[in-house]
């Protein structure tokens, strides 16, 4: 092997395990961010248990026994130490593993955000392509304004019309979605899932559309494509043949760079729908200031968030690499 080669490969490995410091370094900041937030929060554990029973002595005793006697930066470094060797804590209100509560949430979580990510780049992708073929014309600008729209509209009210419209007048879908009684399967009752996926989805594919219009728009302008239209292929061909190729790369980044949006947006569309997801569980362990509990759900959706932020910028400087060379 070349010393060339040598120090190619040494330099791809120096920046694959400096990104992984970086990633490593972001992820325990923002856990601790939140961590700290938590402890701004008035009242904690002991309090949340005790409600109206709570007495200086009481709170003084349980608030020992859950160790939130220690200081702050020690509590946080004893759950990272913990975390990593697969103990992410206790719930302190019911004595359950951290791991056991979320398993349930985290995959429930994880079937609507698969499948709303696949309808967001289906969706989002073929808006954003019919909208770039059609660039300053009516079609577009109808599909970017009410794009537009969508985005600039918060999660929960665009769930609240979903709810008014599809439950409340109409009655085709229930208005919560709440597990079936008797079944911890939310595949007995797959219709609870329809308002909070098609709420998530239209969120996520909104925010898709004008990007992917953009890269559309820019690459219908390239010399190559112009040259297959004047060449008299069919329009289909075109489109298929010579600008798709194009345009995936850059399209694979927005996607990637939706993600993290799409995360926000699921937390908030499952408390609004009592769905009993990992946002749910979030937002639970905030309300009964439970850290441990609250450490594990952030970690996990940051970490994805950071991952996603991770691709699409891999994508990104593959895609100007590409262009360089």
């Amino acid at each position: 092997m070349s010393p060339n080669a040598n120090r190619t490969g040494g330099h791809r490995a120096l920046r694959i395990l400096s990104r992984i410091l970086l990633f490593a370094i972001s992820l325990i900041f923002t856990c601790l961010l939140v961590f700290l937030a938590l402890e701004a929060l008035p009242g904690d554990a002991a309090t949340q248990r005790l409600g109206l029973q709570a007495t200086p002595e009481r709170v003084a005793e349980l608030t020992q026994q859950y160790g939130l006697d220690k200081p702050v930066l020690y509590r946080f470094v004893l759950w990272c130490a913990h975390a990593l060797q697969g103990d992410f804590g206790t719930v302190l209100a019911s004595g359950l593993p951290v791991a056991d509560a979320m398993v349930g949430p985290l995959a429930r979580t994880g079937v609507i955000f698969a499948i709303s990510l696949v309808l967001v780049i289906v969706v989002g992708t073929a808006g954003g392509i019919f909208a770039g073929l059609h660039g300053g014309k009516a079609a577009d600008k109808i599909v970017s304004t009410l794009a537009l729209a969508v985005v600039g509209t918060p999660e929960f009210v665009v769930g609240f019309f979903l709810i008014l419209v599809f439950a409340t007048q109409l009655g085709w879908f229930p208005a919560v979605s709440l597990l079936p009684v008797g079944s911890g399967s939310m595949f007995d009752k797959p219709i609870i899932m329809v308002l909070p996926i098609v709420a998530i989805s239209l969120i996520g594919a909104c925010t898709l559309v004008r990007p992917v219009r953009a890269v559309v728009e820019r690459e219908n302008q390239t010399l190559h494509v112009e040259s297959a239209r004047l060449s008299g292929l069919p329009e289909r061909r075109v489109i298929v043949k010579n600008l798709l190729p194009g345009i995936i790369a850059p399209v694979a980044q927005s996607a990637a760079s939706v993600v993290p949006y799409l995360i926000g947006g699921t937390v908030i569309i499952e408390s609004l729908f009592s769905f009993p997801g990992l946002g749910t569980l979030l937002v639970n362990a905030v309300l009964n200031r439970e850290p441990d509990l609250l450490m594990a759900c952030s970690a996990v959706v940051i970490a994805v968030s950071l991952a996603a932020f991770w691709i699409a910028d891999g994508l990104g400087r593959g895609r100007s690499r590409e262009i360089e060379a």
